[in-house]
């Protein structure tokens, strides 16, 4: 039993893995089974059935059944009973966006499922390996820095290397030995990234990299949007600004959410100072009157300008650190 959980897109991602791994060799439409909890011709009775009842011709059978967060009431205890009395040769793959109900947890527990997550991951280094994995299983050898190329190409849009894996595969055939330039060309447009890219970028002071990371995020936001995340950015640091804040604790005491995103702030916040965070809230209000007719500028240029500002603002602790 397999359990499938975290966002939408790359559930699906992670479930054609799997799917085609448990199917190996064999007839995908004869040996899946596949249900959807979300739609209007579902039957649960139909999935009681696909797991309890062997089949005439097959030795192994694959059941899947998506959006389980859907299922209530009586549907929710036939799974239940299904799965505890689903015969050998049976795979069972439940996906959840949600939260999974109680005593279908359980009922997993009792089945020994494995638990695949499927969630966007935030760190370069977790993507980069994330794609090396990907790589890897796809039967690829690759120059060192291919995986770190595709993920800084691709972003959050992590459901995209699927599709990249198979043009690779079907171009250069499993075993291939793969280079910057062999995966270049297939790559398509770059990928979103997440607001915390940005200010990443901006926080270590790499200004060549904040552009970047704006010029992506400019294709899915309005500039007035990434000023806003960047006027908010700030203003969370101005929050920690003389209350004494040491400790990543203390630090969420005051901005709340998980430690982690907290000591980052807090590191930020004792790079610049307050002279620092005074000079960058300045800098995102004069952009703010500029992108409203202050100057004769195009949005574009206003931000690409703000945002070199800031990760000059950070720059030279950035570069004292790294020494």
């Amino acid at each position: 039993m397999y359990i499938i959980s975290g966002d939408q897109t790359l559930i699906s991602l992670e479930l054609t893995k799997l799917v085609d791994r448990l199917v190996g060799d064999g007839d995908r439409s004869m040996m899946v089974d596949d249900f959807d909890c979300d739609e209007s011709d579902f039957e649960i009775g139909a999935v009681a059935d696909s797991l309890t009842t062997p089949s005439l011709f097959l030795e192994h059978r694959i059941t899947v059944v998506r959006h389980v967060g859907s299922l209530a009431g009586d549907a929710v205890d036939t799974l239940v009973q299904a799965i505890d009395e689903c015969i050998d040769g049976v795979d069972i793959v439940l996906t959840v966006t949600g939260k999974l109900v109680k005593v279908i947890a359980d009922a997993g527990k009792r089945a020994k499922a494995e638990t695949i997550g499927a969630v966007a991951i935030k760190k370069d280094a977790d993507r980069i390996q994330w794609v090396e994995a990907a790589l890897i299983e796809a039967g690829f050898t690759f120059a060192p820095d291919a995986a770190r190329f595709i993920a800084q190409w691709f972003g959050g849009d992590q459901a995209r290397v699927a599709g990249l894996l198979a043009t690779l595969v079907s171009t250069y055939g499993e075993g291939a030995k793969l280079t910057r330039s062999d995966i270049e060309p297939f790559l398509g447009e770059a990928g979103s990234v997440a607001p915390w890219d940005l200010t990443d970028a901006i926080d270590g002071g790499d200004a060549k990299k904040s552009l970047t990371m704006l010029h992506r995020m400019l294709g899915d936001s309005h500039p007035l949007q990434i000023l806003g995340l960047l006027a908010n950015h700030y203003a969370r640091m101005m929050k920690i600004d003389g209350r004494g804040v040491r400790t990543a604790e203390d630090a969420v005491a005051i901005l709340g959410g998980s430690p982690y995103p907290a000591k980052k702030m807090l590191n930020q916040y004792q790079r610049l100072g307050s002279g620092g965070i005074s000079r960058a809230v300045s800098l995102i209000a004069t952009a703010d009157i500029d992108m409203r007719g202050g100057k004769d500028w195009e949005p574009e240029l206003v931000m690409e300008v703000l945002v070199a500002r800031l990760a000059r603002l950070a720059g030279p602790v950035a570069a004292s650190s790294r020494r």
